[in-house]
């Protein structure tokens, strides 16, 4: 798989793009693209919201969970690499 083109939109590695997908693990750089931690990254995959994706999301931690708990695991997973890729068309 590449996923070079993505990553380099998201400002990460395509590494840390698989590790994401594949294991639902959140890398220090893509988090840091986002604006919160790795580990909050990987809890949001794993079912749990916290205020980091929350002020990413620009909404609050109880909206970003209820938003998590509809759209599931790969959605948590579109999201992340979404909003990553999504910063840098802010002035578009």
């Amino acid at each position: 798989m590449s996923l070079i083109g993505v990553a380099v939109k998201a400002g990460t590695l395509s590494t840390n793009l698989e590790k994401l997908i594949r294991s639902g693990q959140g890398s220090s750089g893509l988090a840091a693209r986002i604006g919160t931690t790795s580990s909050n990254l990987t809890a949001f995959v794993n079912g749990t919201a916290s205020p980091g994706i929350a002020h990413a999301l620009g909404t609050t931690t109880s909206n970003a969970q209820v938003l998590r708990n509809m759209i599931g695991k790969e959605g948590a997973i579109g999201l992340i690499i979404g909003l990553a890729c999504g910063l840098d068309r802010e002035g578009d």
